[in-house]
């Protein structure tokens, strides 16, 4: 799992193979917990596409938007939408 990430990272991978580990375990623990399951298989894809968007806006922790000259960014709540992606795509369990 943490290779298909660093290859869909691709140029904006830095060699902190440790950093990217940290991000995959808390967000995986994250998804497992939203979801009330363990199957890696069908959370990959909502994982993935976190853990991708956590290890990007590092540094960028707290900020809700960010204007420099001409150029704005605004960032969404990532565990907020991991959460909806689960909810909404019917990959949560109840117990």
């Amino acid at each position: 799992m943490l290779e298909k990430i660093i290859n869909d990272l691709g140029a904006n991978y830095i060699e902190d193979k440790e950093v990217l580990e940290n991000i995959l375990e808390e967000v995986s623990s994250i998804a497992f917990s939203i979801s009330n399951s363990q199957d890696i298989g069908k959370l990959f894809p909502y994982i993935k596409k976190a853990v991708k968007a956590m290890y990007l806006a590092r540094g960028a922790e707290g900020l809700q938007s960010r204007s420099e000259g001409s150029i704005s960014s605004s960032y969404e709540d990532i565990i907020d939408k991991l959460r909806n992606d689960i909810i909404k795509n019917g990959l949560r369990r109840l117990k």
